[in-house]
């Protein structure tokens, strides 16, 4: 929140330097994240000037000529602005002045001398605003540098949540005058009342006192519309607002000033002169005063009129009862909302405002008549209004101030500090809050302000009391009592070391969100049905205690109806009851979503190799909806682009299947995994025949062992590198961790090298097509007993002579003992026996 220091100094008398006081308020926890000084860089070459001739240059659609008298001498200065007119009092900017980067100098534009330049607010450090010349008072004296007129010092706080009562220049105000024992000046509105009662001219109807615990309505008469003075125009700029009319100016200077968001209805436009604040009807839609058609959902309160919604509460009002040129009547509201419920609703729609924000944070209600009736003492000033008599108020359950017992034990307990009754009451005091001392002993009662809604229990009237007086009076004390056992967290060290192996496989770790979208998970299909659904819930699917496939039940949104027609809102997540926006609805239930978009991220500004992996977790829903979600641990590869590093990009080898395959045989290999098997599967995030699985063995509960699924890896299916957009092939994989280290050797035992003679043997055998060459190697393996010591494929043939719908496969076999040198006839009798096992399972027959 901007503050104006020169707004400040209404309320409280600052005799300190900007630094001192931002260092003073940091502090005492009001965070000032900058000091911005407005002026500082304008020097003595940014002077106010008048405008004396117009003219529109006849060879631009949007070019003006103009002649500015700057009281000593006369200049020539072209100007696109379209709010400019003869005899205005202008910002004007002489050749050598610096302006922002932009350094002023003398040039000739379509046969015009420009000597200079006229600036706009955001030109001259002031605001956003960049669609005109700021306009000065008509009594400004020309030649004046612009620094000793508009020259500001603005205090930039960074507002925690907890502090909705700092979201205002009195908020601020009030904490600088506790700090330094100077008097508060609140806002005391005066104006005169007449005509017909407010009560009598509007009608209010709170349907849900829950989210709107107060309303206030106050009626003002004979509005003038007009532009504001300079004086309020400069407030709001400095404080990042752009002024529109006097109307809307003085709600927002309330807003800033007091904390209180107001929103003024044209009383004519409001049908039957009847307010109601009810929640809106599903489906309904409202136009919005940025002219966006908004849908609403029952969530959301609205202020309507008999006819239809006309603003959403705490967020923007509606077009069709906005103050306009013609307002005559003023309908000025002053709620309260409920915080909670206004954040929701402006999340849901994407739409922040600086209304928004405060009552997000928690508003006073007893601000809504002092917001009112200040903004009735300003329309009164500037826009020569008729105040109303009266103010129409719903506030069925009023807020009482909270009493909370105190005592300053509480303080030394907590922090070691001793302090008196008087410290705690000058403190407690300066900041609102009611103290009373009991009779005997050190006990309190303390009556908290209802603006401060963020004290709950005696700890935080303790932080009060601290932060005052100074966190540096804190006593420095040796901690006693033993340290406490040190904790181990096996899968910290885990993770560790799947780090260190990766990244020496040359890959980049990546750290991503684990909120995402179901609409974003679902670019990770190739074709979106129920069908490819599934495997978002898989890859690999969690086991069972048993160790078997978990029930099909996961693959239910709530534990009665499986997913039907295909729509991203259906797809099974654990989703946030309120989420932050709709690309974060939800848990994710893979990581390769958030790998892909990296790479997606990555390759428009990148041609080298991307390399990424990240750690992280899955969470996939529960077979029912009273079941917790299953939290996996996972560890997601992707790689794209070239393979390695060359001196001539365009001569790169593009990464392909294998890369990928050989960087999980290294992380196996680091965790001294030695037995595991890739098999080919189907997957919609992948390019069909380029995608597999890895096995590893595990237990069933007989003691059988077999080979189970803990990752999938491919290549990405072009449909799916359509969708993120990426320029070349990319390959992905993931593993579920808690199954990949259930495959961790407990204990790594070594042999010795044998010291006898290897006896090699090579094995051609013509086989179905369909056989997988690793179902193949296993029951070599298997047959070949303790004398096999090594099992390789070294050649795949398919064609003449080999007979149709057949492949050839030829394995290179190591014969070893460790007792002896081996002979001829037992690695002999071993091949026979492979042989007839392996024509037995599969069909094999020896290649002649």
């Amino acid at each position: 929140m901007r503050v104006p220091l020169s707004w400040l100094k209404d309320y409280v008398d600052i005799t300190m330097s900007p630094e001192e006081l931002a260092h003073t308020l940091t502090m005492a926890g009001l965070e000032v994240e900058t000091i911005d000084y407005i002026g500082k860089e304008w020097g003595d070459k940014i002077i106010t000037a008048q405008i004396i001739h117009l003219e529109k240059v006849e060879t631009s659609d949007h070019l003006n000529y103009t002649r500015v008298n700057t009281g000593t001498q006369e200049l020539n200065v072209i100007c696109g602005a379209p709010n400019i007119k003869l005899g205005d009092k202008v910002p004007l900017a002489l050749a050598g002045a610096q302006v922002g980067d932009l350094e002023i100098r003398e040039t000739k534009k379509m046969g015009y001398v420009s000597q200079g330049m006229l600036c706009s607010p955001r030109e001259l450090g002031m605001g956003n605003d960049h669609s005109g010349i700021y306009i000065l008072d008509e009594d400004t004296p020309l030649g004046l540098k612009l620094s000793d007129l508009l020259g500001e010092v603005v205090l930039e706080f960074s507002i925690k949540a907890h502090r909705g009562d700092l979201s205002s220049i009195i908020g601020i105000a009030r904490e600088v005058a506790a700090l330094t024992n100077q008097p508060l000046r609140m806002p005391q509105p005066h104006f005169a009342e007449q005509g017909t009662p407010a009560s009598d001219l509007v009608r209010i109807t709170v349907e849900d006192e829950k989210l709107c615990p107060r309303y206030s309505a106050r009626i003002i008469s004979n509005v003038k519309l007009g532009p504001s003075p300079s004086w309020m125009g400069r407030r709001l700029l400095a404080a990042g607002m752009r002024p529109i009319s006097n109307v809307v100016d003085i709600t927002n200077y309330v807003m800033l000033e007091l904390g209180q968001p107001l929103h003024a209805f044209d009383y004519d436009l409001v049908p039957e002169h009847h307010i109601i604040v009810r929640r809106a009807l599903e489906g309904e839609k409202l136009k919005t005063l940025d002219d966006v058609e908004r849908k609403l959902t029952s969530e959301m309160l609205l202020i309507t009129d008999p006819q239809g919604p006309t603003a959403i509460a705490g967020v923007m009002g509606g077009a069709k009862s906005e103050v306009n040129d013609a307002t005559q009547t003023i309908l000025l509201e002053s709620a309260n909302f409920l915080g909670s419920s206004v954040r929701r609703t402006s999340t849901k729609l994407g739409l922040r405002t600086d209304a928004s924000s405060r009552f997000e944070k928690g508003i006073d209600p007893s601000l809504t008549i002092l917001g009112a009736n200040r903004a009735c003492q300003l329309l009164v000033e500037l826009a020569s209004a008729t105040i109303n008599p009266g103010i129409a108020d719903q506030y069925p359950a009023p807020v009482e101030p909270r009493t909370l017992r105190f005592s300053l034990a509480d303080i030394e307990w907590l922090t070691s500090m001793k302090v008196t009754h008087s410290e705690v009451e000058t403190t407690l005091s300066a900041l609102g809050f009611g103290v009373q001392f009991d009779e005997q002993g050190d006990g309190m009662r303390v009556s908290v302000p209802t603006h401060r809604n963020d004290i709950e229990e005696s700890a935080d009237l303790v932080e009060e009391v601290i932060r005052l007086i100074g966190y540096n009076k804190i006593p420095s004390t040796i901690p006693i009592g033993p340290l406490p056992e040190r904790l181990e967290d096996t899968w910290f060290a885990r993770e560790q070391e799947l780090r260190t192996l990766l990244v020496n496989a040359n890959l980049n770790e990546t750290i991503t969100y684990s909120l995402t979208s179901r609409a974003r998970m679902a670019k990770l299909l190739s074709n979106a049905d129920e069908e490819s659904v599934r495997y978002l819930l898989q890859a690999p699917r969690a086991t069972n205690g048993a160790g078997e496939q978990a029930p099909e039940a996961l693959l239910k949104g709530n534990g009665t109806q499986a997913v039907a027609t295909f729509d991203p809102h259906s797809i099974p997540a654990v989703v946030l009851a309120n989420s932050l926006s709709n690309d974060m609805e939800c848990m994710r239930l893979t990581l390769m979503s958030s790998l892909l978009e990296t790479v997606q991220e990555n390759s428009k500004r990148n041609k080298a190799g991307l390399r990424f992996f990240e750690i992280g977790r899955r969470y996939l829903p529960g077979a029912s909806a009273s079941q917790q979600p299953d939290e996996r641990r996972a560890v997601g590869i992707a790689l794209s682009g070239p393979a390695e590093i060359t001196w001539i990009p365009e001569l790169a080898r593009p990464a392909d299947f294998y890369d990928l395959k050989g960087t999980i045989e290294t992380l196996l290999a680091g965790l001294k995994i030695g037995r595991y098997r890739f098999t080919p599967t189907q997957h919609p995030t992948f390019h069909p025949g380029r995608c597999a699985l890895l096995e590893l063995p595990r237990q069933t509960a007989d003691g059988t062992e077999v080979f189970s699924p803990v990752g999938v890896l491919g290549e990405v299916h072009p449909l799916v590198q359509q969708h993120y957009d990426l320029p070349q092939r990319a390959y992905l994989c993931e593993i579920d961790l808690e199954q990949l280290y259930n495959a961790v050797p407990a204990r790594i035992t070594y042999a010795p090298i044998s010291r006898h003679q290897e006896l090699t043997r090579d094995l051609a055998l013509i086989v179905d097509e369909q056989v997988p060459a690793q179902h193949m190697q296993d029951a070599i393996q298997r047959l070949g007993g303790e004398l096999l010591r090594a099992v390789t494929l070294f050649d795949l043939y398919t064609g003449d002579p080999i007979p149709a719908g057949k492949k050839n496969l030829t394995y290179t076999l190591v014969y070893q003992s460790q007792e002896r040198t081996l002979k001829d006839t037992e690695a002999n009798e071993a091949q026979e026996r492979i042989i007839r096992g392996l024509h037995e399972e599969f069909g094999a027959d020896l290649r002649q």
